[in-house]
């Protein structure tokens, strides 16, 4: 409950270091906070850089976060990371984090279950802390952020925040593109700073190979779209 806690455990996170080694074995591969890389309102890697668990320089990171748990009593924080029982990149990413938390001390032990009680864990609220990664059709930034906000069905947190809620509410009203990215930012850097409700890790990085003589399949970059294989042919 302690948003300096939580803070911490996101500056441990190696994210530029992590993608780097990570995307050599897991479908994961951009740096980027909650709204979608390259989108006019993402946050660029220079405002990313700005926000704790998005500096460059590690080191200064962990020592951050050692500071704040001392400050907070929780020199010995341990807790149970509810993660999904897939391999990609799931538990790939959550063994990752275990090892990257152990950098600042924190003893953590993960919980791998199937989808069907992970989902149910999380809406129960029976978890401290779980890997969740959001996954929607398109790409809509002020949709895609909703799940953040107090009362969404998808904010497996809970937290009543008003204040991410009046953040929220600016981007949605604004007609400048200008200012509103800038508002998207303040957003992202309340949700992921400031307040360390949640936090991005690593963005997915979609991979589909197939034959040279497989034709007329269009690849989108979601996991949901153009996949009747009405189109599709083979070249024998």
């Amino acid at each position: 409950d302690d948003p300096r806690v939580r803070r911490a455990l996101s500056l441990a996170i190696d994210r530029w270091g992590g993608s780097q080694a990570l995307s050599k074995i897991a479908i994961v591969k951009k740096v980027g906070g909650i709204v979608f890389p390259g989108s006019p309102l993402a946050a660029t890697d220079d405002e990313l850089k700005q926000m704790a668990g998005f500096w460059p320089d590690i080191e200064k990171s962990r020592a951050e976060a050692k500071k704040l748990l001392h400050e907070a009593g929780a020199d010995n924080l341990s807790f149970e990371l509810l993660n999904r029982n897939v391999d990609q990149p799931y538990k790939y990413v959550g063994i990752w984090l275990v090892d990257q938390w152990s950098k600042i001390g924190v003893k953590v032990t993960q919980k791998v279950v199937p989808t069907g009680p992970w989902f149910a864990s999380m809406r129960s609220g029976d978890f401290a802390v779980v890997h969740y990664p959001i996954c929607h059709a398109i790409v809509n930034p002020v949709l895609d952020v909703q799940p953040y906000l107090p009362g969404s069905q998808e904010n497996m947190g809970g937290g009543a925040d008003p204040k991410s809620t009046e953040l929220y509410e600016k981007v949605l009203h604004e007609i400048d593109p200008v200012k509103q990215h800038a508002e998207m930012v303040d957003f992202e850097k309340y949700i992921m700073d400031t307040q360390a409700h949640a936090t991005q890790v690593i963005w997915w990085n979609r991979i589909l190979p197939y034959r040279s003589y497989v034709k007329g399949f269009k690849i989108s970059p979601s996991h949901y779209l153009n996949m009747d294989l009405a189109t599709i042919w083979l070249d024998t």
